[in-house]
């Protein structure tokens, strides 16, 4: 996504609000970064910075996929943002709009109408000179050029080639969705675990969609690729916070990615029906190897399936 000078004015207001706004610092953290992400989406999806949540389900779909918070308090952050003038939030229309602090300055709206007009009409011709001094349409013959009849196509180099998108240009619409529902689903988790300060951090957590495509093409099921991130994730971070360092979501995309090249996957955790039964193998290979050593005879050796397997049953 291109991101416009203007984008990056509003989202440093974002970061400065997150220090000088009292009503933001009365909020909890989780409201507080849950507005970062609202404000985000607005200025970076919405040319207007205005949101039409109207239809059926889309509270539920913003709070889900874009704002990342429980779904039943979507309209309580709403409104609380509202009463804060946080944000603009009208009820009857459902809509929502930016806050003044966070929106287009008076010059940037009069570009933009300047721009659906077709931009700034020429100025008026000087005296003496001609009024229109653009280039006609008159295509003008010149020595020495090559007719293009004769010109060797597949020998002509362009002088500029489209990069490929490393993501989706060989994908299938399977592979898509399994990205997709990758990132939706370890992206969150992953900041959660990351445990950042909200006030530094603008919670993009975008780069995880990266991790999750270069597990996939490891060939790391979603549940390894989960398991390798967040295990990576709060390592770094446990690190970090005992240097006393402050760190961003991309400070870890190093360790992550060195972590995917090299596959080192951890092991998935035990259910408590495998620690109970493990539990029970120990207690009888205690007794078996007691009674052994006590001289009897014609013993089974107990196996660690048949405990695991009795227990999970």
């Amino acid at each position: 996504m291109k991101v416009s000078a203007t984008h990056r004015t509003q989202l440093a207001k974002i970061a400065l609000m997150q220090v000088e706004n009292l009503a933001l610092n009365a909020l909890d953290a989780v409201m507080v970064l849950s507005w970062v992400r609202l404000c985000t989406y607005l200025i970076l999806n919405c040319p207007d910075g205005v949101l039409n949540v109207s239809f059926p389900g889309a509270l539920s779909a913003l709070a889900r996929t874009k704002v990342f918070c429980d779904e039943n308090l979507i309209e309580t952050y709403l409104k609380t943002y509202a009463e804060t003038q946080l944000i603009t939030w009208d009820q009857q229309a459902k809509t929502i709009s930016l806050p003044s602090d966070l929106g287009a300055t008076a010059r940037q709206i009069a570009s933009r109408e300047n721009g659906r007009k077709g931009g700034r009409p020429p100025g008026k011709a000087k005296k003496g000179k001609v009024q229109d001094n653009r280039q006609s349409s008159i295509m003008l013959p010149i020595s020495g050029g090559k007719d293009v009849a004769q010109e060797n196509l597949e020998k002509t180099r362009p002088t500029r080639t489209r990069a490929e998108a490393k993501l989706s240009f060989k994908s299938s619409s399977e592979d898509k969705l399994k990205l997709d529902a990758a990132f939706n689903r370890i992206g969150p988790k992953a900041y959660e675990a990351a445990d950042l300060d909200p006030a530094r951090d603008m919670g993009n957590y975008g780069i995880a969609r990266q991790w999750c495509a270069d597990g996939l093409a490891k060939g790391l099921t979603e549940a390894e690729i989960e398991r390798l991130v967040l295990f990576v994730v709060r390592e770094v971070s446990a690190r970090e916070r005992a240097k006393g360092n402050g760190i961003s979501f991309g400070y870890f995309h190093k360790a992550v990615t060195q972590a995917i090249a090299r596959g080192d996957v951890p092991e998935e955790p035990k259910t408590l029906d495998q620690i109970k039964g493990e539990r029970a193998w120990e207690e009888a290979m205690a007794d078996y190897n007691q009674r052994r050593a006590c001289g009897e005879t014609g013993l089974r050796r107990p196996e660690l399936s048949d405990f695991v397997g009795q227990v999970a049953a």
